[in-house]
């Protein structure tokens, strides 16, 4: 006879947890946080089956913040400290003219991620097949899964030029995540007709401050139209890692940004994104692994619509270089019984994930701008939102 908890113990234990117990803090304070949310309410051991908690860490390492400039900018024309663009520049992607000497900008955004895929796979039906081994058995469970995964984030901004040429910045974000897991399964036995079905659904939530981004750039080059960048960001890992409010890394960012001043005002960025070891990223062996680094090339243009307002279109591109990913369903059979069933596998390997902005700015009063944001998911690759809306406000004094 099967023994369902045991078996729905293994299920639950290997699809959210890490090898040992003890090394995320689980087993010995009994904690429940999200990292260790299913093993806590059902008192399991560890397992080392982690690939969605490795893939969420990674997609949440990564969520974009809003360009932390400001989008009235000045410069020194004969000695007088002139606004010095039409535009008020883009959202999600930076330009290379800097704030101006001793301005300060503070802004403030709300954005929306409803995760609804990963790797093409709809988070509404994930199916998973695992194998349990007992003393006298192999237990194959076959069983579909409903996975929600949502992040309210708010994030402040306070940018300062340091000169006409260089500007400071910090970002602070403070995020809401709420889990969900709904898992439908039947276990079958191999060494005889025995099987047994199950249901369970556990919710979990958590919230605070997520991963402080401390970032410079500074103005290169600056022609009569054009201008070119470069800038860093250093991400600290000062958010929560075991409730996915951080990513548990350190984070470096190297860029370059060109833009050009008119009506219409294109611009370009290039970077790539280093990130140092994470407890959310453990192999099978337990230890600590880099978070997947990323190579990012944004443009678009920003325009001038009509006065106070400017419109804002760019392609956002970043490739994921060895990364923790899902393969599409297969089917896999299960011996001695004549069945077989669906199930994605962990594997390891690079994607793009690339997404369309859509946005505007409006100058409500003063220097006050109002922003609005929609980021479109354009392909499959990694944990994904169909559409993030951003909302936000700032001043630059």
């Amino acid at each position: 006879m099967l023994k369902r908890a045991v078996v729905i113990s293994a299920l639950l234990t290997q699809f959210f947890c890490l090898q040992a117990t003890g090394q995320n803090g689980c087993a010995t304070t009994g904690q429940s946080n999200l990292y260790c949310l299913i093993p806590t309410a059902f008192h399991t051991p560890a397992g080392d089956f982690n690939f969605f908690n490795t893939s969420f860490a990674t997609a949440l390492s990564q969520l974009p913040l809003a360009t932390p400039a400001s989008g009235i900018i000045y410069e020194m024309v004969n000695g007088v400290l002139t606004e010095s663009t039409r535009s008020y520049g883009p959202i999600m992607s930076e330009r290379a003219e800097t704030t101006g000497r001793h301005k300060l900008f503070v802004g403030f955004t709300y954005q929306h991620f409803s995760f609804s895929s990963i790797d093409g796979t709809s988070l509404h039906d994930v199916p998973i097949v695992f194998t349990f081994h007992t003393p006298t058995d192999v237990v194959y469970t076959a069983t579909a899964n409903h996975i929600s995964t949502a992040v309210n984030q708010y994030a402040g901004y306070a940018t300062y030029g340091l000169t006409n040429r260089v500007d400071v910045s910090i970002a602070v974000p403070f995020d809401r995540i709420s889990m969900g897991v709904s898992s439908t399964g039947t276990e079958y036995s191999t060494t005889s007709n025995a099987q047994a079905s199950f249901q369970e659904y556990i919710p979990g939530v958590a919230s605070g401050f997520g991963d402080v981004v401390l970032a410079a750039k500074g103005t290169a080059w600056s022609g009569e139209r054009s201008a070119l960048a470069f800038g860093a960001e250093l991400r600290l890992p000062s958010g929560d890692a075991l409730n996915f409010l951080g990513s548990g890394a350190v984070g470096v960012k190297p860029y370059a940004a060109w833009s050009r001043k008119g009506r219409v005002s294109p611009h370009a960025n290039l970077g790539y994104q280093w990130n140092s070891d994470s407890v959310l990223a453990r192999n099978s062996a337990g230890q600590e692994q880099q978070l997947p680094g990323y190579f990012l090339y944004y443009f678009g243009a920003d325009m001038e619509a009509m006065k106070r307002l400017t419109i804002i279109a760019d392609f956002l591109g970043e490739e994921f270089f060895n990364a923790p990913r899902v393969s599409s369903p297969t089917q896999v059979s299960i011996p001695n019984r004549g069945l077989s069933f669906p199930s994605i596998e962990p594997f390891n390997g690079s994607y793009a994930a690339n997404n369309l902005a859509i946005g505007a700015k409006v100058n409500a009063w003063k220097n006050l701008l109002i922003t609005a944001n929609l980021s479109i998911r354009l392909n499959n690759g990694g944990l994904r939102a169909n559409v993030v809306p951003l909302i936000g406000a700032s001043y630059t004094f």
